[in-house]
C-alpha cells in the first residue's frame, strides 16, 4: 500500500513521481576507503525528472 508520502506531483508534466531510496558508495581517492550514505529522491516516470529529499537536521 502507498501512503500518501510515498508520491507527490511532478512539477514538470504533473504525473505522480515516486520515492527511490538508495545507498550512494563513494571513494576516497588514495585509499581503500569507502563511504556509504543513504540518499532518497522523487523520480518521475514519466519524464525522468528527479529531485533529491531533503533530510531534517542536515545541512
Amino acid at each position: 500500500m502507498i501512503s500518501k508520502t510515498d508520491t507527490k506531483e511532478c512539477p514538470m508534466c504533473g504525473e505522480r513521481m515516486r520515492r527511490k531510496d538508495m545507498e550512494l558508495v563513494d571513494l576516497v581517492p588514495g585509499t581503500s576507503e569507502a563511504k556509504r550514505r543513504k540518499v532518497s529522491e522523487w523520480v518521475c516516470p514519466e519524464c525522468d525528472y528527479f529531485e533529491e529529499i531533503e533530510q531534517e537536521g542536515r545541512k
